[in-house]
């Protein structure tokens, strides 16, 4: 086989195994976004495995423990559903009762173990962003 033949083959070999390195790469990295109620009836069928979710954090429900204050937990709702998550790191500077937050862990014994907590950014900052650019 002559040079001008082998090199399109071999071009499309690498691209092949590029495009399903990728493909099966990410599919492993795949973090779910689901409601509490999903977690609750996915927990048996998916040990070990992180999830997203997002709500509220209910009013009152922030506990941080008097030895160690990395440690607290605090009870997130999304409408009639609820559920208490546990961290143990530095929150956001938003963090506070009633704010919208969005939690990423695992789901271990009826609780959610996070291991990433982010904010959502306070609609006051959206007026200054459109004012800056105007």
């Amino acid at each position: 086989m002559d040079v001008k033949k082998k090199f399109p083959i071999v071009i499309i070999s690498i691209a092949f195994l590029l495009v399903l390195w990728v493909v099966l790469g990410f599919e492993g990295n795949e973090l779910p976004y689901v409601t509490i109620q999903e977690l609750k009836e996915l927990k048996s069928s998916q040990p070990g495995k992180r999830f997203r979710l997002g709500g509220n954090i209910q009013e009152g429900s922030i506990v941080r423990d008097s030895h160690d204050q990395l440690d607290l937990t605090f009870v997130l709702e999304q409408g009639d559903e609820s559920l208490r998550v546990t961290y143990h790191k530095i929150v956001p500077d938003m963090f506070k009762e009633g704010i919208e937050v969005i939690v990423e862990g695992y789901y271990v014994n009826g609780k959610f173990q996070a291991d990433n907590i982010m904010t959502k950014c306070a609609s006051r900052y959206q007026g200054d962003l459109r004012e800056a650019n105007t």
